[in-house]
């Protein structure tokens, strides 16, 4: 239940790092006639150089760790999912990574217009779906809480330990998405501050509520045999 909480906690604060952004470069009356159309030129006016380098080193930092993750999670599942059992044929397994990223990934990232992957990311949304649903369908929930005690002796054994702090850390670089903001926010045909917080509300709201089953049903389902790089 702490996990819960904290996924709730972190996705009421990107929601509202993601608004705030927004709202202080596109719509404060100080800030709206200026020619502010990132997050580093953003930075820039209260800290200068310093700031914008600072904010672009940080966003770097950040794609780079994302890059590295989603290269990970392609070479642990595609090639299971074309029968190459893990930790057996490497040579295989690291040339459909690299056809992986070469053919898809990097297509996608020289666009210069989030708009145009609307589609790209209705699929892959979809796909994060049908893995949650699978996940919340066919996990041992039920088997496994009764195995051991039933589901007050699981949350009374399992509420709060001292990896907790950690995994602040990791559900908030899950939700971190505010290098993106006005990328996103600049995409909008029409961009009002209401328009702009349905998109942070809806997207937000979608993303915790799917953690929230996968992290729930996965974690129930498995309880101290879960392993952190399940995704």
């Amino acid at each position: 239940w702490a996990g819960v909480l904290l996924l709730i906690l972190v996705a009421v604060l990107t929601d509202k790092s993601l608004r705030l952004l927004i709202d202080q470069a596109s719509f404060h009356p100080k800030l709206c006639h200026l020619p502010i159309h990132t997050f580093e030129d953003l930075a820039n006016y209260p800290f200068g150089k310093v700031g914008s380098g600072f904010v672009l080193f940080n966003m770097f930092i950040m794609a780079y760790g994302a890059m590295v993750a989603y290269l990970l999670i392609i070479k642990d599942t595609i090639p299971t999912v074309l029968g190459y059992e893990h930790g057996q044929n490497l040579l295989e397994r690291n040339l459909i990574m690299i056809a992986t990223s070469l053919v898809i990934i990097l297509p996608l990232s020289m666009k210069r217009d989030m708009a145009s992957l609307s589609c790209t990311s209705a699929l892959s949304v979809t796909a994060d779906m049908i893995l949650v649903l699978f996940i919340a369908a066919f996990a041992p929930i039920k088997e496994n809480v009764e195995a051991n005690g039933g589901f007050g002796e699981v949350l009374k054994n399992d509420g709060i330990n001292s990896t907790l702090f950690v995994g602040l850390g990791i559900l908030s670089t899950a939700m971190a998405c505010q290098h993106s903001a006005f990328i996103v926010a600049n995409s909008l045909v029409d961009k009002t501050r209401r328009r702009w917080k349905w998109v942070t509300n809806q997207s937000i709201s979608l993303s915790a509520i799917l953690c929230l089953i996968l992290g729930v049903c996965g974690y129930l389902g498995f309880l101290g045999m879960t392993q952190g790089e399940c995704y």
